[in-house]
């Protein structure tokens, strides 16, 4: 695997930097780690992150990565002369690894106040502070290397090394190299420190030359200048001379290899895996010849290709760190687990001991209290200890079967050491019955690690029972000690299991390498989307409501604002209308529209903010309310909309528009009273195609609500242009011929039925559903009674508030519709009476 950049790596990164950073300014420096170091240039509304790791790489940067907190001296050193400068020029030192970072005063690189950043790549690498005379003024390490005298240290000047330059090659160039070569020398070996084309050329220039690289050079290449195999090669060279030359003035596509072994197992194993699961094993700014014969992946500059490379190797290293860290305190643990259930499972093993003991004793009644009886006499007529055990050997060997069962003689202790058995090994069960059989079958599950013979010390001078109590005592004395000691093993266990995890939590590397997620434009601003998926925006001050609505309000949009000073500027894109190119703003900077041609305007625009659904333009009010001087004050107010063409930027003559003002005219369309009630929303990004493909038709239902929502708008205004139109003819046929107005009524009744089945047929919409979707009715009721409440205001009638009661919007819909049907036998009756009436003149 690739570890670290070549020659050709630096030309082409150098090329990429010099489009890409030349003319921003230096904003900031940061310490990844003792040898990265990252640098971020920025201009008006663009950065880039340019990532410097000594004597490993140089490149643009997409991913984030955790920064130390405190900046090393050296950082501190380059924030100090460089900070906020402009970079004037980017350059490689001839063909070697070795790159100039340039920011020159005004006057000129060569004047006093120009600095340089040097950042070797080869070796043990190093990045150099100088000033405009290359007088070293920090660096990263101090190089020594003839003696004890540093050759570059603060101080000293920076000597620029002899540049290798590329030239083309010739034949007696090639052949002279070519002898050179040793008897066990390959083609790729000896051709990789050719010139200064590195191994990757001298590899691509091999196989373009249609020849092996591992051809041993001493015995399978013609030396001679008039060689086909000479002038293939130098052909081949000079090819690669020309990649050298595009490198150097344009930006080419780079490209990855990957391991054939790792995509190979995949294919075997049907695993459709992602190019990040793959084995990285190569990187280049070309695509060379023993490239196309691995998989690669190709992109659009090498520079992007060079940071999925690293940035992926990076975050395989933090993660096996992070894992070996986490196996290593599992590992502990499990130590400690298993230490505390091997000391209580012996606990439990000498309980069950001491009782098995005690059994056999009581099972081997006789046999024991004839052995402790035969024992005591011996000691008691004074028998020496060593004669008592020769004679206890001595009946062994005759078969006596009380000399066969003692083990050993404890006389100094008063023991003796009889073996045991469980006579109930070898009852005969056939005559028992089932249930007690199966008691017996379970006893022995428990005793079957207890097995066979069974060593038991008992005490000469105590009888049978005596020793079986003993025991009996002590299994008791064991179960007391064993829960004692359970219970403050399971204490402790738990104590080392959080001290292991916090010293873990504490210890644990929290680095991680995530791709950078470039923000959207409007997230500089106030945002959210509404209910009904429209993108509802706002500014945070008086600099951002003029941006906002100079760039982004566009025809069809709705502008919304408070009806308080003070307030911010809410715009409501409308992704119904559609957008002309020419359309650059939504604000008039040249004439002043009036109210006359207001509507004309929004017809010849062909956009409309009608189609917005109210609940949207609620929401929006609701967010230009709180973004006011009445969230502070708690006064309760309502917004207030209008259409993008009606704001303008033009004051009357003789008035001054300040930032973030505007002139509104036209009729203001106002919305219910909002709360202030505001909150926060999380959104989460989707990260792979698995999870958007997942997500395709989440908001599906929405936008079909939306549509109908239109249609039915659509569908509501021709209904109301047929209604005004019948109306009008029969008023004026009434006026003028004085008809019967029943045949009127009954004309409109079917011109008013034939609109609402065209609109039926046309949009199939549930006016009800929509009305309850989006709670018309409660905005109405809400409009109404704010509509009451100032008209009370304004005609300062003096109305006695004891006797009203407040009606609920629910009773005030009853009551509006007993009104109605009550009023309609009264309308029959008075058009039957005007009938007779007109019959009788």
């Amino acid at each position: 695997m690739k570890q670290r950049f070549s020659a050709l790596d630096v030309r082409a990164t150098v090329t990429a930097l010099q489009q890409r950073i030349t003319g921003l300014r230096l904003q900031g420096i940061y310490d990844v780690n003792s040898k990265t170091f990252l640098f971020k240039f920025t201009k008006p509304d663009h950065k880039e992150l340019v990532l410097v790791e000594s004597g490993i790489r140089l490149h643009t940067t997409d991913y984030t990565r955790d920064k130390s907190i405190t900046p090393s001296s050296f950082c501190m050193k380059l924030r100090k002369h460089l900070r906020a400068r402009r970079l004037t020029a980017v350059r490689q030192i001839g063909m070697d690894r070795v790159v100039d970072f340039e920011f020159a005063v005004a006057a000129g690189p060569q004047d006093e106040g120009t600095y340089h950043i040097l950042c070797e790549f080869y070796a043990s690498g190093n990045i150099i502070l100088t000033d405009y005379r290359y007088q070293i003024l920090a660096l990263l390490r101090v190089v020594r290397l003839d003696g004890a005298e540093p050759t570059y240290a603060v101080g000293k000047e920076y000597s620029l090394p002899g540049a290798r330059e590329i030239e083309p090659v010739t034949k007696e160039e090639m052949v002279e190299w070519l002898k050179k070569a040793g008897p066990k020398d390959n083609l790729k070996r000896h051709l990789a420190t050719f010139g200064a084309y590195g191994p990757a050329l001298a590899e691509h220039a091999i196989l373009r030359a249609k020849l092996s690289p591992m051809l041993r050079v001493a015995t399978s290449v013609d030396l001679d200048l008039q060689s086909p195999q000479v002038a293939s090669l130098v052909e081949a060279y000079n090819e690669a001379y020309q990649v050298v030359q595009k490198l150097k003035t344009s930006v080419f596509p780079g490209y990855i290899t990957f391991l054939e072994s790792s995509v190979g197992k995949e294919k075997e194993e049907g695993i459709d895996g992602e190019e990040d699961d793959h084995v990285y094993d190569d990187f280049g700014p070309w695509l060379f010849e023993q490239f196309k014969s691995k998989p690669y992946k190709e992109f659009s500059s090498f520079a992007d290709a060079a940071d999925v490379f690293f940035s992926n190797i990076e975050a395989q290293k933090l993660k096996s760190k992070a894992h070996q860290q986490e196996s290593a305190a599992e590992r502990k643990l499990q130590a400690i687990k298993d230490e505390h259930e091997g000391r209580v499972s012996a606990l439990e093993k000498a309980h069950r001991k001491t009782e098995e003991q005690a059994r056999r004793i009581e099972m081997n009644l006789e046999f024991v209290d004839q052995a402790i009886m035969i024992i005591r006499q011996a000691v008691a007529a004074g028998m020496d200890w060593k004669e008592l055990e020769d004679l206890v050997a001595d009946q062994k060997t005759q078969g006596n079967p009380v000399a066969e069962r003692i083990v050993r003689l404890n006389l100094s202790t008063n023991q003796i050491t009889l073996e045991l058995d469980d006579p109930e090994e070898y009852w005969d069960e056939s005559e028992s019955d089932s249930s007690a059989k199966e008691e017996e079958e379970e006893e022995k599950e428990a005793r079957k690690e207890f097995s066979g013979p069974m060593s038991v010390d008992l005490d000469i001078f105590e009888s049978a029972f005596s020793n079986a109590q003993r025991y009996y005592n002590s299994r008791r004395q064991a179960g007391i000690k064993h829960a004692k000691t359970l219970a403050v093993s399971s204490q402790a266990l738990q104590s080392a299991e959080q001290k292991i995890r916090s010293d873990l939590k504490a210890t644990k590397i929290t680095a991680t390498v995530s791709q950078q997620r470039k923000p959207l434009w409007f997230e500089k601003f106030s945002w959210f989307l509404s209910s009904d998926g429209y993108l509802v925006i706002a500014g945070h001050d008086m600099q951002q409501n003029e941006l906002l609505v100079k760039r982004h309000l566009r025809p069809g949009d709705a502008y919304v604002h408070a009806d308080i000073n003070g307030a911010a500027s809410v715009i409501v894109k409308n992704k119904m209308a559609a957008t002309a190119p020419e359309a650059a703003s939504g604000v008039d900077k040249k004439r002043q529209p009036s109210d006359s041609d207001e509507t004309s305007r929004s017809n010849t625009d062909g956009s409309s903010a009608e189609s917005i659904p109210p609940s949207t333009l609620f929401q929006a009010g609701v967010m230009s309310v709180c973004q006011s001087r009445a969230w502070d004050a708690k006064i309760v107010t309502s917004a207030w909309w209008v259409e993008a063409h009606q704001v303008s930027k033009t004051a009357p003559t003789g008035e001054y528009l300040t930032t973030g003002s505007f002139m509104i005219r036209g009729k203001k369309r106002f919305l219910p009273p909002a709360q202030l009630v505001y909150g926060f929303g999380f959104m989460f990004r989707l990260a792979d195609d698995e999870s958007i493909a997942r997500h395709v038709n989440a908001r599906q239902q929405r936008l079909n609500i939306m549509e109908e929502n239109r249609r039915a708008a659509e569908g509501q205004s021709a209904f109301t242009r047929s209604d005004s139109h019948v109306s009008d003819s029969s008023i004026a046929d009434d006026e003028s011929a004085g008809g019967d107005k029943q045949d009127t009524e009954e004309m409109k009744t079917s011109v008013e039925g034939s609109a609402n089945k065209a609109a039926t047929k046309g949009t199939d919409i549930d006016f009800g559903a929509v009305r309850r979707k989006y709670n018309l009715d409660e905005i109405d009721d809400a409009m109404e009674d704010a509509f009451e409440d100032t008209n009370s205001g304004n005609t300062g009638d003096a109305r006695p508030s004891d006797n009203r009661r407040h009606l609920s919007a629910k009773e005030r819909r009853d009551q509006r519709k007993g009104k109605e049907t009550n009023s309609h036998p009264a309308t029959d009756a008075a058009d039957d009476s005007s009938g007779r009436k007109n019959g009788e003149r």
